[in-house]
């Protein structure tokens, strides 16, 4: 028999709070700041890995070696919804968000659990997707962003759950759908591309946080022309995958800046050397075939690799590895 999952958070101690209190912190809801993604509060986990080094480290001491075994459930959650759920709860000055397959967001009261408000997609009975994962949300202003199976990136009033904006992403029709929870980093909300079991050419995208507008594009497989581009065989480039479904990192660096991605298969360290904002767009992973001796060249350069881009502009950094 199957149960529908739970969210359980744990604590300490144990406290009861009642619905005018859920009321009150979404009246009180703290727009997400540039600064404040710099420089998130400690109480709080504002973007995917909790930081922009995407270290997914909390300095909060209360809860340590010594106190652990005596944590105790405190509220629990049911999302109805079947399916694995990967989403982190996201959390901005006690409401959480939260995704489910899908792409069902939740924001709830993190004292008591209660449900503040529900987002539900309603997708297209055709869209072609190998799993219905969803993977977070991303905050800034007073908006939340989620990117959906049926290849779209949603803008949510943070307060209220209602659309802000919808924008197409790609044509879910073509294979193409989204997975990870997206990055914010100067005003731009950035999403990777998933549908590399199906033939897709991946990238990324960033758009204007604030209209929806598409503002650059970064494929990870190297066109005619591109550096790399030679280890790909005839047109495999066109359909040979290398999605983006792991979020990336982002650092403000100098030109000497070295960044360590921890999405890399290796951990291996790529040095920007641009002398502008990085983003470390997360691992392109493997190209099609997945049997590497199918392909030849089986190189593929771009693919199970780490890129960097700027986030003005999207170019790619000269190294990648």
């Amino acid at each position: 028999m199957i149960a529908n999952t739970l969210l359980t958070a744990a604590a300490c101690v144990i406290g009861f709070f009642s619905w005018t209190s859920a009321a009150q912190s979404l009246d009180r809801y703290s727009p997400v700041t540039d600064d404040r993604l710099l420089n998130p509060e400690p109480q709080n986990w504002l973007m995917y890995r909790g930081t922009y080094n995407g270290f997914g480290y909390s300095p909060l001491d209360k809860i340590n070696t010594q106190n652990v075994k005596k944590l105790a459930p405190v509220w629990s959650f049911s999302t109805g919804m079947l399916e694995g759920h990967q989403a982190p709860p996201i959390v901005n000055n006690g409401v959480m968000f939260v995704t489910t397959p899908n792409g069902q967001v939740l924001a709830l009261d993190a004292k008591n659990g209660d449900l503040l408000w529900r987002y539900v997609r309603e997708l297209p009975e055709d869209v072609i997707q190998a799993h219905p994962t969803n993977r977070g949300v991303a905050l800034f202003e007073d908006k939340v962003y989620v990117a959906t199976v049926d290849a779209h990136l949603a803008a949510l009033d943070a307060k209220t759950g209602k659309v802000v904006w919808d924008v197409a992403v790609d044509d879910y029709k073509k294979a193409y759908y989204l997975t990870l929870a997206p990055l914010v980093a100067k005003g731009k909300v950035m999403v990777g591309t998933s549908g590399g079991e199906f033939g897709i050419r991946g990238y990324v995208a960033a758009f204007d946080a604030r209209t929806g507008k598409e503002v650059w594009k970064t494929y990870t497989i190297p066109g005619p022309g591109e550096p790399g581009n030679e280890t790909w065989a005839g047109d495999t480039w066109k359909t040979g995958g290398a999605s983006v479904w792991i979020t990336g990192h982002y650092r403000c660096g100098s030109p000497d800046t070295t960044i360590r991605s921890s999405t890399s298969p290796i951990g291996e360290q790529v040095t920007a050397g641009l002398g502008r904002p990085i983003c470390i767009l997360g691992t392109a992973s493997t190209p099609l075939p997945w049997l590497h001796w199918t392909r030849i060249p089986a190189n593929s350069r771009a693919t199970t690799s780490t890129i960097g881009t700027t986030t003005g502009t999207g170019m790619k950094s000269p190294r990648r590895c």
